[in-house]
């Protein structure tokens, strides 16, 4: 006989998604400084403002990542060296961090490693969103960046049902959205889309997070969203955060041709991701300090595996 499953309202998940803090107003203060050519010193007491995400910002800026020829050795070095596109995905990536600092073994994932997917997503989305058009990029890197943050406010619930999932994901064929909705009533995409709404993000990032599991049932922006697909696929091909999807991944599909990596280029693509792959995996790395704001020098966590 079966064990049996507890039945867990969808409502309790939605009110804990509701209870996440508002996404920092200071990433939309430091675009509109920049818009306005501020100077650096207005800049630096936006983001000095909040001490959690300027250490965070120093933090990353002095990456082997976003490395320059001389030392960052303050935060107004950091805007400096930087530059204005650079320092907005740097603020982005600072800002999110705080939302991916929950346990997500619900999904398989060991510590950390939601957050190192999220990265790692957001720079590979950035390279593909280059081929879409430049003025895409820091959008694309953004839905890139919060396109799981579903599964950080849902792996809390999940744990009770993860082996159910796991039975229905083997034994029945369904992905692991289709045994999310079977379960909890709502897929992790479902709730990102909520979220991201809820924090007032530009319709194009939110239709990123809702489809990046199925582009072509997205309404408008659908570009975006299959561009955050190929990403995503992408980033757990090379081993940045797999867990329980890695049942049910595959890498290369007609999702991929949407965005022009067909069987002609598919080839050039996985070439320009394996030259990538060692700057993303420092970063990756590197970024994992930003969780506690760290800002000693620690050696970054082994994070990538061999593609399966």
């Amino acid at each position: 006989m079966s064990k049996s499953v507890p039945s867990l309202p969808t409502h309790e998940i939605i009110k804990a998604a509701e209870k996440l803090p508002p996404f920092p107003g200071v990433i939309s203060k430091v675009m509109s400084l920049l818009r306005s050519m501020a100077s650096v010193k207005e800049i630096e007491g936006v983001i000095k403002y909040d001490q959690a995400i300027a250490a965070k910002v120093l933090a990353m800026s002095r990456s082997a990542y976003y490395s320059r020829k001389y030392e960052i050795s303050s935060l107004r070095d950091a805007i400096v060296a930087l530059g204005d596109q650079q320092l907005i995905q740097v603020v982005m990536t600072a800002c999110s961090s705080r939302y991916f600092e929950c346990e997500t073994s619900g999904f398989e994932l060991r510590e950390g490693e939601l957050w190192q997917h999220a990265v790692a997503t957001a720079l590979i989305a950035e390279t593909v969103a280059h081929g879409l058009g430049k003025d895409r990029a820091l959008t694309i890197y953004t839905a890139g960046l919060l396109h799981d943050i579903g599964k950080a406010v849902m792996s809390f619930y999940i744990k009770t049902y993860l082996d159910a999932i796991l039975t229905k994901m083997s034994r029945n064929g369904l992905t692991l959205l289709e045994a999310e909705r079977d379960a909890l009533g709502m897929d992790h995409q479902q709730l990102g889309e909520m979220i991201a709404s809820r924090w007032n993000f530009p319709a194009e990032v939110v239709a990123g997070i809702a489809h990046h599991h199925d582009p072509k049932q997205a309404k408008s922006h659908r570009d975006v969203a299959a561009a955050i697909y190929v990403a995503d696929r992408t980033a757990t091909a090379m081993g940045f955060g797999c867990g329980v999807e890695t049942l049910v991944q595959s890498y290369e599909d007609e999702i991929f041709g949407l965005i022009g990596i067909d069987t002609g280029t598919v080839g050039q693509f996985w070439t320009g991701m394996a030259t990538a792959r060692k700057k993303i995996t420092q970063l990756v790395g590197e970024s994992s300090l930003t969780l506690d704001g760290n800002d000693q020098e620690k050696k970054p966590r082994r994070v990538a595996r061999r593609p399966r």
